[in-house]
């Protein structure tokens, strides 16, 4: 009876180690199939600024310290400015993310007077990696399907805002596996140019008069893009994509935009009623 327990916990230690080994030689290949992105050297000081200028608008960055100064330039979507808040800084790093999908990676160092004070990537073909947002969605499958959402035709009524000269409407609202396209046209029919600076989303309660940031549950996109000027003939085309959601009978779906600059803000709601009206791709 020993013999034999001994012969079996062999076995099952043997059917274990070799599973392991699948398992290792398994993400041994996955690591080898990996892209590496490079990092570019970055050399910044501190009484002068580094100007980084990127194919896309910046989506997001993310710096390694915070003696690294980093922002975006107001007049520009896709240049960001970075300088040191301290000398003689251990190097750190600095990432970017732009809408295209793109990933830069700089490691950062002091430089009392750096020589390149301009950067511009905008004609880069290094390799860079497929922003992953869920879903099945990568990059390059996320721009194909906001590129066909905005070929699509308006269905949607009912679902508009009109001030200040300001026209907001929701034309449709498309899924695509559990990810939820919305797309918007604004038209600014007024004297004064209007720059949108954020259009923002929020889930709230239709029993409650007054607005609280407990009560306000807000989501946050997965992307958006934009064509086009809200003072151009067909107004301005936003697409939107979103993590799948669904509003109750009680609640509605606040749509908020904000001015750049400005004080013109504009809202307006979806209720679920609406919301189910929202078409497959």
């Amino acid at each position: 009876m020993r013999r034999y327990n001994i012969t079996m916990l062999v076995v099952t230690f043997m059917s274990f180690a070799l599973s392991g080994g699948a398992m290792a030689q398994e993400r041994i290949h996955n690591t080898q199939n990996a892209i590496n992105i490079p990092a570019r050297n970055l050399a910044i000081g501190l009484s002068k600024t580094c100007m980084l200028v990127f194919p896309a608008a910046i989506q997001s960055a993310d710096r390694g310290a915070a003696y690294v100064l980093a922002e975006k330039v107001k007049e520009s979507e896709n240049v960001l400015k970075v300088k040191a808040a301290s000398p003689d800084f251990t190097p750190s790093s600095l990432t970017v993310i732009t809408t295209d999908g793109r990933i830069f990676v700089f490691k950062v160092f002091y430089k009392e007077n750096p020589s390149c004070l301009v950067l511009d990537l905008s004609g880069t073909s290094s390799r860079s990696a497929a922003v992953k947002f869920g879903g099945g969605f990568n990059s390059e499958v996320m721009q194909r399907t906001v590129m066909k959402v905005k070929g699509s035709g308006p269905f949607l009524k009912g679902l508009q805002v009109h001030k200040y000269g300001l026209d907001c409407r929701l034309e449709g609202s498309y899924i695509d596996r559990d990810v939820l396209f919305f797309k918007f046209r604004l038209h600014n029919t007024s004297n004064i140019g209007y720059s949108l600076a954020s259009l923002r989303f929020f889930i709230r309660d239709l029993r409650t008069a007054k607005r609280t940031a407990v009560q306000d549950n807000e989501l946050k996109p997965l992307y958006m893009q934009s064509w086009g000027m809200p003072e151009d003939e067909v107004g301005q085309e936003i697409v939107v994509a979103m993590h799948r959601f669904t509003i109750a009978d009680s609640k509605s779906l606040v749509i908020e935009l904000t001015e750049k600059d400005g004080d013109r803000s504009l809202s307006f709601r979806l209720k679920e009623r609406k919301l189910r009206k929202t078409r497959k791709l």
